[in-house]
């Protein structure tokens, strides 16, 4: 096991994607080059031939009330020739010991299946919602604002510029959401054939405000459907706007595109209020769905970064297995302003492992509704309802991107 060199990358790509049953093309192979990491890739060889894979994308992660570097574990893979020989393990512990030395101290991913790596410490932190709406009648909430300003079509390849800026505003807002440098955005603009399954090319649609700033944006594909009439579906990518009249004039514009009949949004924000914004004959169906994986590979690090919603203190007996460096009782202080955490000899309050507090890290996983199916344990009477309360932010973490 070693890290895959430049010029291995192809045959690094193609043995994740094998294991995965997916072909790689040639846009593929372009689209990854541009963001993969060499030095923080890892590959496993059975003689000459690549037979597992895993690799970290450096990225920016918003967390409750700040920005920091998180390792964007990715590529995680193993042939199916060489299951069940403790592969991934290998690799997940390799990976973890090298995320450590980098002095990173959050990891995160996203699961193709849950249940693989909560055995290696991770917790699930965030979800988000696909929404499906039949568009017939639907109107936005009288309450809402009024749809006001200017809503154009851009080229994708050319959108960036202008909404870059918005979408940096905005992911520092939102615990859950990554940086984006320019290899990061010109993937998620890209549109290749083999990508579409059915639907028209993707299209940008950008929205300013009176004073002419843009305030919002969406990436969206329609598939073509005509039976008795036009029953064209829209598939939104992605949908950014910034304060009320934005998301009004968003929301409007995408349930009123002609001919289309439905809307689907894959990757939506879990705590959207949808039958609080849209009325009409059909309710939105909402389905929510596993998002953001995170793991606290130092845990003192990690939870003296964020922020708290209210002044406590307590001392948590963390279990870690799979980092035994993190093992024992932290002492974890919000006064309001400064959080801090160490080592500590005191009596532990609560009782938990770093799977649990990685489920809680981006405020989203209520550390009490843990409590109540027996993950996290009260030791001293009274400290588990202020710690809980501190632990959860103003709106649910999301992530609306997969790497």
């Amino acid at each position: 096991m070693r890290p895959a060199t430049a010029e291995e990358f192809p045959a690094f790509l193609r043995t994740t994607e094998s294991a995965f049953h997916e072909d790689v093309t040639d846009d593929d192979l372009e689209s990854w080059r541009t963001v993969f990491e060499p030095e923080r890739s890892l590959a496993v060889f059975d003689g000459s031939a690549m037979v597992a894979t895993a690799a970290i994308f450096t990225r920016e992660l918003t967390i409750p009330g700040g920005l920091m570097s998180v390792a964007g574990v990715t590529a995680v893979g193993v042939l199916a020739s060489h299951r069940r020989r403790g592969l991934l393990t290998r690799l997940m512990r390799r990976q973890i010991d090298d995320v450590r030395t980098a002095g990173e101290s959050v990891a995160a991913l996203w699961a193709s299946e849950g249940v693989i790596y909560g055995r290696f410490g991770y917790g699930l932190a965030a979800r988000h919602a696909t929404v499906t709406l039949r568009t017939a009648g639907a109107r936005l909430h009288p309450d809402l604002p009024a749809p006001a300003g200017r809503t154009t079509l851009v080229e994708p390849a050319g959108v960036v510029s202008r909404v870059a800026p918005l979408y940096d505003r905005v992911r520092r807002e939102r615990p859950g959401h990554l940086d984006r440098a320019g290899a990061w955005w010109d993937r998620r603009v890209a549109d290749p054939e083999h990508h579409r399954h059915g639907r028209n090319a993707l299209r940008a649609a950008v929205h300013v405000d009176d004073d002419g700033a843009v305030d919002g944006y969406a990436l969206y594909a329609v598939e073509s459907i005509w039976n008795d009439g036009p029953e064209a579906k829209t598939s939104v990518r992605e949908m950014v706007a910034d304060g009320p009249a934005a998301t009004a004039a968003m929301w409007s514009y995408l349930i009123g595109l002609d001919l289309t009949r439905s809307v689907e949004y894959w990757i939506a924000a879990p705590d959207t209020p949808f039958a609080n914004m849209l009325q009409g004959p059909y309710r939105p169906r909402v389905e929510l769905g596993q998002n953001l994986w995170v793991r606290l590979v130092d845990v003192d690090a990690a939870l003296a970064a964020r922020t708290y919603a209210a002044p406590f203190e307590v001392v948590l007996e963390v279990a870690d297995a799979f980092c035994p460096w993190n093992a024992g009782r932290h002492r974890l202080a919000w006064d309001g302003a400064t959080a801090a955490c160490e080592r500590t000899d005191a009596a532990a309050d609560l009782a938990l492992t770093t799977a649990d507090l990685g489920a809680a890290y981006l405020g989203g996983t209520s550390l009490a509704a843990l409590a109540a199916i027996g993950r996290v344990r009260e030791l001293r009477p009274g400290t588990l309802a202020p710690v809980a309360t501190a632990f959860k932010g103003a709106r649910e973490p999301w992530c609306p991107e997969i790497f």
